[in-house]
């Protein structure tokens, strides 16, 4: 555990950099002040009425800050010096808990960011080789338990600060009774190692666990539909139980002992302080003012040293949550998308795009998806590419979008190598509708903004006429009116001409339509292909599509099959 806390710190300090070394002096500050407080009393203490006023280092220094400020050497003056030193404590406590809230705050967000950024920055096939459960756990719930472990590594940094100066300031007071006591906490800690170590191992499982309950509980959401038109309810919800079951176990398991360590560390000390009482007056030959003071500071410190034991176990909770996202960011980061060396970013063209495959071949896990494919597409025609399920269309658009890696070939836009584009800018160029179009449970016009967010309400009009979705106007709110989760709240056709007014919005090059008519009725589909047909000529349109609708609207059909293309037909609608 104390490596995996080290490099949490060093990780804090490469994010906070100078501010955690200001937390730190902040911490110690408190600490000293709250110390300060206490040894202060000493001579109140000891001037009690039958006590002597000893001449140790700890009074000499008191009565000489007293004389220095001009104040009587007196119970009032003393009494006064520990209020003030108190209300100075306790105001660099609230400044140093305020500072140590915006760091922790400021480290999570800057995980969730920086775990974002990795996840869109990453090649599409980061997304395909994941669980989504997996990917949304480590940038949402893991950075908050990350979060936790900050927290629990600045309790653990604070105590050890405080004990430290009051340990010091009591070694000064009576070295004896404190070397007991340290040798009684020793002993605690000695005794609840074993606690500890579970908590670490508990720790990693519910990472484990966490993450698999996010995946099945978002997939059996997400099919919703499936789960109650199979009446399978019953084995969904057992499904998930299981999971809430083992997450339930592993919490009870670490919060049980944690109040294991706490029951051992608060009976013990209270014990050690009774028998402190006792013995020492007695035993020890200390001054009965300095073992008060000693009890006093010790009565503060238990808590503390109960604290940090607390502190350790609860951070082994936590602490794995740092592996998991630091792998899963390396992991991100090692499939960054970049522009292959000797690339250029050449600057954006106009008009219609021009495509041609070039003896493409892909290999996915050894297996050949796609074999020697070469063909033209030419600038402003609407083609479509048919062929049986896994016959290689979606893997040949796939090429066409730069998401999928070839094996040998190339593929040409404007008869440059894709290889020799910037991907960003290539895929501004994209207009892309598929089968389920994404929808934002927001209003029209923000989903209409999402790929050019500058657009002008003239603009958003343009691009509703000609995707012929003019029916947003005729909605009770307009472009205000809230589409609901997934676009829930429209048609499936209406959800597909808005996606498609969306890509026009961007002023595409080219338009892809991934199976975008398969969910919707024939007469549905013949009004979407119908808009299509209209925007020939003004950009490239390339289809996947079953559907004779579609195929029939097509200057050109390309027939693939087991990853070759077996047949090209032109003029589709003229049936040569």
């Amino acid at each position: 555990m104390l490596s995996s806390l080290f490099r949490l710190f060093k990780d804090v300090y490469r994010v906070t950099g100078i501010k955690l070394v200001g937390l730190v002096a902040l911490t110690t500050a408190s600490a000293l002040l709250e110390g300060a407080a206490l040894a202060a009393l000493l001579p109140l203490l000891s001037g009690m009425p039958g006590g002597e006023v000893p001449s140790d280092r700890v009074t000499s220094v008191i009565y000489a800050v007293l004389a220095y400020l001009g104040m009587p050497a007196t119970a009032f003056g003393v009494a006064a010096l520990a209020i003030f030193l108190i209300l100075i404590g306790a105001a660099v406590f609230l400044v140093q808990a305020y500072y140590a809230a915006r760091l922790q705050t400021d480290y999570v967000a800057h995980w969730q960011k920086a775990l974002f950024k990795g996840y869109f920055s990453a090649r599409y096939g980061f997304f395909r080789e994941r669980r989504g459960g997996d990917l949304i756990s480590a940038g949402l719930t893991e950075p908050i338990r990350l979060g936790g472990a900050f927290y629990q590594a600045n309790l653990i940094l604070s105590s050890i600060l405080f004990i430290s100066v009051q340990v010091l300031v009591a070694l000064v007071i009576a070295p004896v009774v404190v070397l007991l006591l340290l040798g009684v906490g020793t002993t605690l800690f000695l005794v609840s190692v074993g606690l500890v170590r579970r908590g670490l191992a508990v720790g990693e499982q519910i990472t484990r666990v966490n993450a698999d309950f996010q995946t099945d509980s978002g997939e059996l959401i997400a099919g919703a539909k499936f789960v109650k038109a199979t009446a399978t309810e019953t084995r969904a919800l057992s499904r998930l139980t299981a999971a809430i079951e083992r997450m339930r176990h592993l919490t009870f398991t670490n919060a049980f002992d944690v109040q294991i360590v706490r029951a051992i560390f608060e009976y013990a000390s209270g014990l050690t302080v009774i028998a402190l009482l006792v013995a020492g007056p007695m035993l020890l030959s200390v001054d009965i003012g300095a073992v008060l003071v000693i009890v006093a500071m010790f009565i503060r410190l238990f808590p503390k040293v109960t604290g940090l034991r607390q502190c350790q176990q609860s951070i082994s909770l936590v602490l794995p949550a740092f592996d998991a996202v630091s792998e899963m960011l390396a992991s991100a980061e090692a499939a960054r998308e970049v522009l292959p060396e000797g690339a250029k970013a050449l600057p954006r063209a106009a008009g219609p795009a021009a495509i041609t495959f070039d003896a493409v071949s892909v290999e996915i896990e050894g297996r050949t998806i796609v074999s020697e494919v070469s063909c033209d597409i030419a600038p402003g025609s609407f083609v479509t590419i048919t062929g049986p399920t896994g016959a290689g269309k979606t893997t040949l658009l796939d090429c066409m979008l730069g998401l999928r890696p070839i094996a040998s070939g190339r593929v040409m836009i404007d008869g440059v190598s894709l290889d020799a584009l910037s991907m960003e800018q290539w895929r501004r160029s994209i207009g892309y509708l598929g089968q389920d179009p994404m929808m934002f449970h927001a209003t029209i016009e923000e989903n209409l903004k999402w790929i050019k967010p500058e657009s002008t309400m003239d603009e958003i009009a343009e691009a509703l006429r000609r995707a012929s979705a003019e029916f947003v106007y005729k909605l009770p709110n307009g472009l205000e009116t809230i589409v609901g989760d997934a676009g829930g709240r429209l048609s499936g056709g209406e959800r597909q001409r808005l996606a498609l007014a969306r890509a026009l919005l961007g002023s595409p090059r080219l338009l892809v339509l991934d199976e975008a008519t398969s969910a919707l009725d024939s007469g549905t589909e013949a009004s979407v292909v119908a808009t299509i047909e209209q925007l020939k000529g003004q950009l490239t349109i390339v289809s996947i599509t079953h559907r004779e609708a579609m195929v029939g609207a097509a200057d050109r059909v390309i027939e693939v099959r087991d990853g070759r293309i077996v047949t090209r037909r032109a003029e589709a609608r003229k049936g040569t």
